[in-house]
């Protein structure tokens, strides 16, 4: 079981809490440059927004709904998707947020004991609409900026992430293509053939060379069809078959209608290449593999007869077929180890 823990995230608050500063440095500005103001429309603006940055839990409260409405719209109008109709829609929707915004401080400040410019209530309320409304487009788009900074930054960690991830699992096949052991091992079949049956050794030597050159074209691919990879898995079971004899069995019953699906290069492979590696195998005692289908995954499983210190180097092999779900996907492989029976389930795409 994979229990994950949710780390709380407190950059949210950091930024509010800067934002709380610029305000608090105007509001000193504004109190303290008084002379600088010229006469006219640009003195009654600067001093209704000083009137509303004296009223500091408003102003506080208007930084707060103006962060959730641009972390609102930006949820559901992400950046980078669709960029046209995007971009459009999230600046709507950021502007209706920030004409409500505005509209609630401009009714609160109507219910508040302060001094604003105007001789109606329509004008008061239309003087001070104006200044928060300003003053939310210019918090909206430092936070929009902010938000769209940080998504940048982690969408080129994530790439980053991505190519590390993928060149590490290609570095797996390679090594596992130039496997020492599995190596010494076919040449030692080989040669056996060799002295023994000169048309099997020949039929071989065909099968290795396959199993190789599957292995370098895959190596560029991300994913490959099921009926391709079943076709790979039917080479290397060639050359399992020299090996082991009837000491291990593979069954395969998957459905035509399946041979479409998409898997990781290899996947099938490895984790028959995996029961193989760590278990035990005779002719008295036989390894038996199935790979069937359920709903929308393959499932591989085999009843354990583990050998000795096989199991960190099983879950090596586990953890970079599941980074490439992760990484292409979105999801991940199930493992299910009863100390019976060892079962992956692999999820299918189209």
């Amino acid at each position: 079981m994979v229990i994950k823990v949710q780390k709380r995230n407190y950059g949210q608050y950091l930024e509010i809490a800067i934002l709380a500063g610029i305000v608090f440095a105007a509001r000193i500005l504004i109190e303290y440059l008084p002379d600088l103001v010229a006469k006219g429309t640009g003195q009654t603006f600067l001093s209704v927004l000083g009137t509303v940055l004296r009223i500091y839990p408003l102003t506080l409260l208007m930084l707060v709904c103006d962060y959730f409405v641009v972390r609102a719209v930006v949820k559901y109008y992400p950046y980078g998707a669709s960029f046209g109709n995007s971009l459009l829609l999230r600046t709507l929707f950021e502007l209706l947020g920030v004409f409500l915004v505005a509209m609630a401080a401009a009714v609160m400040m109507q219910l508040m004991p302060v001094d604003i410019s105007g001789d109606t209530l329509n004008e008061k309320l239309f003087v001070t609409l104006l200044v928060c409304a300003v003053f939310n487009v210019l918090v909206v788009i430092i936070l929009d900026l902010f938000s769209y900074i940080k998504w940048k930054n982690n969408k080129a960690i994530a790439i980053e992430t991505k190519l590390r991830r993928q060149a590490d699992y290609r570095y797996a096949l390679l090594k596992g293509q130039l496997n020492p052991h599995f190596l010494f091992n076919s040449l030692n079949v080989l040669d056996y053939l060799i002295h023994t049956n000169q048309d099997k050794a020949s039929d071989y030597v065909k099968k290795l060379a396959n199993v190789y050159r599957y292995q370098l074209n895959m190596e560029a691919r991300s994913v490959v069809t099921l009926d391709e990879e079943k076709e790979f898995v039917e080479l290397y079971l060639g050359l399992i078959k020299e090996r082991f004899g009837e000491s291990v069995s593979v069954n395969i019953d998957i459905d035509n209608s399946y041979l479409k699906r998409k898997i990781v290069p290899c996947g099938m492979q490895m984790l028959i290449e995996n029961a193989v590696k760590h278990n035990v195998a005779s002719k008295n005692c036989p390894l038996i593999i199935n790979v069937e289908i359920e709903g929308d995954t393959l499932v591989v499983s085999n009843a354990i007869k583990r050998k000795i210190n096989s199991s960190s180097s099983n879950e090596v092999g586990l953890d970079n077929i599941n980074k490439q779900y992760e990484i292409l996907f979105n999801s991940s492989i199930e493992v299910v180890d009863d100390d019976k029976t060892f079962t992956v389930k692999i999820p299918l795409f189209s």
